[in-house]
C-alpha cells in the first residue's frame, strides 16, 4: 500500500476510534509509547559511531566483508549448524 493510500485509510480508521473513548485511551497509550521509544534509545551513540566508522572503512575498501552465505558456511563447518 502506498503512503498516500495508507494515510487515507488511517484517517478513515481513526474516525472510528473517535466515537469510542476506550479506544481513544488505548490509541493515546500507543502514541505515548512510540514517543517514549523515540526519545530514549538503549543503544549508546558510541555504538552508532562505531558502525559508521566500520561502514566507511568498508566503503573505502580498507576492510572486506563476507556475504551471509559465506559466513553461514564457515559457521556450519566450524559448529555443524
Amino acid at each position: 500500500m502506498e503512503t498516500k493510500e495508507l494515510r487515507l485509510k488511517l484517517i478513515k480508521d481513526f474516525g472510528k476510534f473517535i466515537d469510542d473513548d476506550s479506544k481513544l485511551e488505548i490509541l493515546e497509550s500507543v502514541f505515548d509509547a512510540i514517543k517514549h521509544d523515540e526519545k530514549e534509545s538503549i543503544v549508546p551513540d558510541s555504538h552508532y559511531n562505531k558502525v559508521a566508522e566500520e561502514r566507511e572503512k568498508y566503503l573505502s575498501g580498507e576492510i572486506e566483508a563476507n556475504t551471509w552465505e559465506e559466513a553461514e558456511q564457515r559457521l556450519n563447518a566450524k559448529y555443524g549448524f
